[in-house]
């Protein structure tokens, strides 16, 4: 009778340690982490399903955009309808997105030519300045580097140089 108890109570123990076991939740899983952390292969599947994602995010976006055209130029096309008739309206589109196409590459063509020009305006201006700056050091170690007979640097050069720098920082 006494084993019988013991049992019992053994029993009722265990199954309190396993419904314990399921409160805490899963366990620690070393080599689903190691895969995790450590295989290429996780990483690159990982970064594909990200990248699936962002490009069905935008293929909607652009969805969504087409749709949003749609009405509007549907809109649009009923007011002009009701003025002209299909036929006419329709081929006055054609011109019109044609004349708009043209009007847009021209637009296209004059900003590109005027990003050329000011690129081209602000290397000179940059190659001007390079050259200044080039030959006012030249001349700076000419007199910097000017001695008198027994090897003494030429003072002359020197405070002429420190009077011009007093004079650009009072103007």
């Amino acid at each position: 009778m006494r084993n019988n108890k013991k049992n019992v109570k053994n029993k009722e123990r265990s199954e309190e340690g396993n419904n314990k076991d399921k409160q805490r939740g899963k366990t620690f899983d070393k080599k689903k982490y190691r895969l995790q952390k450590y295989s290429n292969k996780y990483k690159i599947s990982q970064w594909e399903e990200r990248r699936k994602k962002a490009v069905l995010r935008g293929f909607y976006k652009e969805l969504e955009k087409d749709r949003q055209n749609v009405a509007q130029t549907s809109s649009n096309f009923e007011n002009t309808s009701k003025n002209t008739t299909e036929v006419t309206s329709t081929s006055k589109k054609k011109g019109h997105a044609f004349y708009k196409a043209k009007q847009e590459y021209q637009r296209k063509a004059n900003e590109k030519k005027r990003r050329q020009e000011e690129a081209a305006r602000t290397k000179a201006e940059r190659e001007e300045a390079l050259k200044r700056y080039k030959e006012k050091k030249i001349r700076n170690i000419k007199v910097l580097s000017q001695k008198t007979k027994k090897g003494q640097p030429v003072m002359k050069g020197r405070i002429e140089m420190l009077l011009e720098k007093i004079q650009r920082s009072v103007i």
